[in-house]
Parts: structure tokens; C-alpha cells; sequence
């Protein structure tokens, strides 16, 4: 049944007739293991949302200059932005991505993450890692210009699971959209920003490019053994195109006290995981 905008987005119709297409559209989709755990999502969203997170996008010279190929969009942070704009995307971001979609993606991708967190705090602690809350911080949409590039790499250590999802106008190339890749010689990111595998002796070679299709949305891992980038030719005619990102993890001060409960390394103070680390 299609969703009716002229009633409110926050009314519980909406939200449960969204909240049942999230889960059939992660449902319907394929979690693959190469190069490390990763999800397409066609049609995420009901096409009614979709549409009007397309109409309210802000104007491009409203967003946040990060240099002359970037900008971004931070629906609470983003004053310039129309209120219609900030007032659908923390809608979004809030009720739609963190209180609906997060739980559907961490039951999909369950058993990767016990490994991964067993890898990060002990197998004995991986359970109760995954059984902290877990929410999406840091959404914003992204403005990315002929020019754009970024290589191979890893998000943030507190990034369990990045999302992607691709807000594609009429028009819209695909070809503007993720690469993933092998990453060989890999190791855990030694630091908790942004890790590029080959500043650090790894290599990395080309396993999958993700087209970039309106209402899809790309969810992977940040685990040793993939990377992600993207790009857009300084030549490309379209001049615009926009991905809304997510992050999915715990709070860290629930690492952290989950990390005391680890024994300590030789040479270490304490057990577990540092805030540096994590």
C-alpha cells in the first residue's frame, strides 16, 4: 500500500509500513563474503520516502565546503540548509536509518560481526560486544564533484558496519558509485581514524564496483581484507552526485567498559581495547 505523505512521517502508519519494506528489501538481498562481508540493497527505501528525501535535498551551495570536489550535508550541523531540508533528513537519519534499519542490518550481518569482535576483544567477550546497543552516528549526505577521488581504505575503527545509500537524480550516471576491494598482506588498522592498507604495506586490487542506482544502498564491514573507494572523472559530465553515509557501532563508552574486562597484554596497564584503538 503506498504510504500517504500528507499524513505526519513520525505517525506510527508510516513508520511501520517503512519499517516492513526496510526488512523485505535486506530480506530479499544477498550478504557476500568477497572481498569481505557486504550487502546491495535495491529499492531500500518505499519509493513515496525516497522521492520526497529527493525533493528535499538541500540547494548544492548550502552545504558545507570541504574543498572544490566535496561538500556535505549534516541535517543537525548544517545551518545554511533550508529548516525543510534539516527537518527531513534528521527525520531520517533518527526514525528511519537509526531506530528501524540498524536493527535489521545487525541480525543480517550477525555472525561477521561476532568475528570481527572476537578478533577485537576476545571470543569470550564477542557476544556481549554484539549485544551493546548499537546506532548510527555521523549520517550525512555527501556532495562529491568531477575530480573526487579516494583510494583504497577503511573507516574508523568504531565503524562496525558503513552504509551507503545512493540518492541518484533522473539522469544520473551508475557509474559514479563504490569500489571494493581485495586488500593482500592486509593487518588491523593501527590506528582508529581512517586506515589506508597501502600506506602500510598491504596491496590492494579491484574486486567489485557497485553501481551507483537511486534507492540502493551499499552495507559493508570494516574488517582486514577489504577496502572501499570511489571516484569521479575530472572529464565527467555530471557535475553532481550524492550518497547518504551512515556508521553502525556501539557507544564507546560501552567499549570501554567492556574492554576492561579483557586481560591485560604484556607491557599494557589494562586489558582491551584503547579509545586510541577503537
Amino acid at each position: 500500500m503506498p504510504i500517504d505523505l500528507l499524513a505526519p512521517l513520525t505517525s506510527d502508519a508510516t513508520l511501520n509500513a517503512i519499517a516492513n519494506h526496510l526488512r523485505d528489501a535486506v530480506t530479499r538481498s544477498t550478504l557476500v563474503t568477497d572481498p569481505g562481508p557486504h550487502m546491495v540493497v535495491p529499492d531500500l527505501l518505499p519509493p513515496e520516502i525516497y522521492a520526497h528525501l529527493l525533493e528535499t535535498m538541500p540547494p548544492a551551495e548550502t552545504f558545507d565546503v570541504a574543498d572544490k570536489v566535496k561538500a556535505n550535508f549534516d541535517p543537525e550541523a548544517t545551518m545554511a540548509a533550508p529548516a525543510r531540508s534539516r527537518e527531513a533528513w534528521t527525520w531520517f537519519h533518527s526514525d528511519v536509518v537509526d531506530r528501524q534499519l540498524v536493527p535489521v542490518l545487525t541480525a543480517a550481518f550477525r555472525q561477521h560481526l561476532l568475528v570481527a569482535y572476537g578478533e577485537l576483544f576476545g571470543r569470550d567477550q564477542a557476544e556481549a560486544a554484539l549485544g551493546l546497543p548499537h546506532h548510527a552516528f555521523q549520517g550525512r549526505l555527501m556532495l562529491r564533484r568531477p575530480g573526487y577521488r579516494l583510494k583504497p581504505h577503511r573507516d574508523k575503527k568504531s565503524a562496525s558496519l558503513t552504509g551507503l545509500v545512493y540518492f541518484a537524480r533522473p539522469g544520473d550516471s551508475r557509474d559514479y558509485g563504490t569500489e571494493l576491494f581485495r586488500v593482500l598482506d592486509d593487518q588491523q588498522a593501527t590506528v582508529r581514524k581512517t586506515y589506508y592498507p597501502d600506506d602500510h604495506g598491504a596491496r590492494t586490487e579491484l574486486a567489485r564496483s557497485v553501481p551507483f542506482v537511486g534507492n540502493s544502498a551499499l552495507i559493508f564491514m570494516n574488517v582486514p581484507g577489504m577496502a572501499h573507494g570511489a571516484g569521479i572523472p575530472p572529464d565527467a559530465t555530471q557535475l553532481e552526485r550524492y550518497a547518504y553515509q551512515f556508521y553502525v557501532g556501539p557507544p564507546k563508552a560501552d567499549v570501554r567498559q567492556l574492554s576492561r574486562r579483557m586481560p591485560a597484554e604484556p607491557g599494557k596497564r589494562d586489558g582491551g581495547v584503547s579509545d586510541d584503538e577503537y
